[in-house]
């Protein structure tokens, strides 16, 4: 009887184990789309939940897009749209319309670059400054 106990207490934790390893779709979701996708095509991270999704792209100048809100209800959307005359092309819409395009050379292609050109000083606004121009080409 102690035996039949053990045997049904393990076959428990293994089918609820189980359970939450195989049943985490929205995780398995993600890391099959950003391993799948070919590096020429683009990338759409959603509202960037999975903030890994669009930085693992990011990192190698892959194409790659993710959408925020800001604090006032604004749409952003950014845009990496991989390597152009060996620099990384990357765009940001605001409400749909492109208002910065940049070329930033290798290397210098990272969050705090981004983060810089919303204006939030990391140091890299001569990188910003050299590199983008407002608006479309």
């Amino acid at each position: 009887m102690k035996n039949i106990i053990i045997y049904i207490i393990v076959i428990v934790l293994v089918v609820v184990i189980g359970f939450f390893l195989f049943n985490n779709k929205k995780g398995d979701i993600t890391t099959t789309t950003t391993t799948q996708i070919p590096s020429n095509e683009m990338l759409d991270c959603g509202t960037m939940e999975n903030p890994s999704c669009f930085m693992d792209r990011m990192n190698n100048c892959l194409p790659v897009s993710g959408k925020l809100i800001g604090t006032d209800g604004t749409a952003i959307e950014i845009i990496i749209l991989g390597i152009e005359n060996d620099k990384c092309h990357f765009q940001r819409k605001i409400n749909g319309t492109v208002n910065l395009n940049c070329l930033f050379p290798k290397g210098t292609m990272n969050w705090d670059t981004i983060d810089q050109t919303f204006g939030n000083d990391k140091g890299l606004q001569q990188v910003v400054d050299d590199n983008c121009t407002m608006g479309g080409w």
